[in-house]
């Protein structure tokens, strides 16, 4: 029967699986990431979405990787177009959406930032970034 490992990546470091398990193939492997990765995130899964779970075999080769959000329940009860950022989607694409809604709440904790030292006169008049992954602000 082969051999997969679990090794947990939550964004600050790679925590690998030792001791590995035994599972008949790769469908299982991927149901037993997912149960995995819910058990990890339980009650706390907005701090998780983003973690993965880079799933290997006895050889070292990388079989998937499953990307917390994709096993995250809690998603389907987000509006659909916020649900559809991270659900079903690949861990590139997901991780990326996040960055970017991370870096929009980061401009608008600067704005009220700004407001609360007495720096912004009105909403227009905060720093804006003009540039960033490509994508121009508006």
């Amino acid at each position: 029967m082969p051999h997969y490992f679990f090794d947990l990546n939550n964004g600050r470091k790679i925590i690998p699986d030792l001791d590995g398990t035994e599972l008949p193939h790769d469908d299982a492997a991927r149901a037993h990431a997912a149960q995995v990765a819910r058990e990890l995130a339980r009650n706390r899964e907005q701090e998780t979405r983003s973690w993965r779970l880079a799933v290997r075999d006895a050889e070292e080769t990388l079989r998937f990787e499953l990307l917390f959000a994709s096993a995250d329940e809690t998603i389907s009860r987000l509006p659909r177009t916020l649900g559809v950022m991270f659900a079903d989607a690949g861990a590139n694409t997901a991780l990326l959406n996040e960055a970017v809604l991370n870096e929009a709440v980061e401009q608008v904790r600067v704005t009220l930032l700004s407001y609360e030292n007495g720096e912004g006169a009105d909403l227009g008049s905060a720093p804006r970034r003009t540039q960033r992954r490509g994508l121009s602000q508006r």
